[in-house]
């Protein structure tokens, strides 16, 4: 029996391993933004400013011009902007999302929610040191739990929770192997067995909390360390670089209504081997204009 399209890019345990890794982003965020005293709101917002606004305009002007290209070589992959005013360019520049038509903000829109709540982290941090977490968690939770569009729930909460944290300096985490390996199994199997809503949000929120604490775990040893360490100097580049060549192979995968078995190697085999094209890229990049790099990348 073949797979459709939304089957084989949704093999949902696997789907919500790499959804969560989004709320661990903001999470992560912000306990780093608050875990150093004093916040100095303008020299944060200046760095941000070079570590993702230069970054994000960088590649979105580069999507912008591969699916301008592409609407004339493959309209029906990339859409038609024929007829787009410097109005309909702009929303889609800035990642608003449910818009009709053509859409190239690819995967981005957290670099926009990061810049978002810097933005506003003057007026975040002080209530977070105010409010006390009896009281901002259980909102937080009610709040994650509402029919909030996906991108809210998958940050709004997470960010405000890595902002207390930060400024207790630390992160409550479990260490206990057996209690951490059955939290990952239960939320990778709640959507493969329950269907809705609720059921994917809390598959999110394990998920995310199995992998926070199963990563704090892990870079204890030093060779997981210096591997983070290298691993870190490639990622970005390669979130920003992976958009259409991994879209690209998994709607091919999909078109083909291959089986389940093949279905299942694809979806692990692809990002291995567009990440090695990425890694190919960024280091004859490096060689060749390492100051635009620099730009592009925020300086990583």
């Amino acid at each position: 029996m073949g797979l459709g399209a939304s089957e084989v890019f949704y093999l949902e345990g696997f789907h919500y391993l790499g959804v969560s890794s989004v709320p661990v982003f903001f999470l992560l965020s912000g306990f780093f933004l608050t875990l150093k005293e004093p916040f100095d709101y303008q020299k944060n917002l200046k760095k941000k400013f070079n570590s993702l606004v230069i970054p994000y305009c960088c590649t979105m002007l580069l999507y912008a011009l591969i699916s301008y290209i592409g609407s004339f070589v493959a309209p029906k992959y990339f859409g038609d902007f024929s007829t787009f005013t410097a109005h309909d360019w702009l929303m889609r520049f800035f990642g608003i999302p449910f818009l009709v038509g053509p859409k190239f903000y690819g995967p981005l829109w957290f670099v926009r929610e990061l810049l978002i709540f810097n933005i506003l982290s003057f007026i975040l941090v002080p209530a977070v040191k105010k409010i006390p977490g009896y009281i901002l968690f259980p909102v937080l939770v009610i709040f994650y739990f509402l029919p909030i569009p996906k991108a809210m729930h998958r940050s709004i909460p997470f960010f405000l929770t890595g902002l207390y944290f930060g400024t207790k300096k630390s992160i409550p985490v479990s260490k206990n192997p057996i209690f951490l390996i059955t939290l990952f199994i239960i939320g990778f199997t709640v959507p493969m067995i329950f269907l809705g809503e609720v059921p994917d949000k809390i598959s999110v929120l394990l998920m995310t909390g199995s992998i926070l604490m199963i990563s704090e775990k892990l870079v204890e040893r030093d060779s997981v360390k210096k591997m983070a360490k290298k691993a870190i100097s490639y990622s970005f580049p390669i979130y920003l670089l992976h958009e259409y060549p991994m879209t690209t192979m998994m709607r091919l995968l999909a078109e083909k209504h291959i089986s389940m078995p093949v279905a299942v190697a694809a979806f692990f085999i692809a990002p291995f081997l567009v990440g090695a094209v990425c890694i190919c890229v960024i280091d004859l990049w490096k060689r060749l204009s390492p100051k635009t790099y620099a730009l592009c990348t925020g300086g990583r």
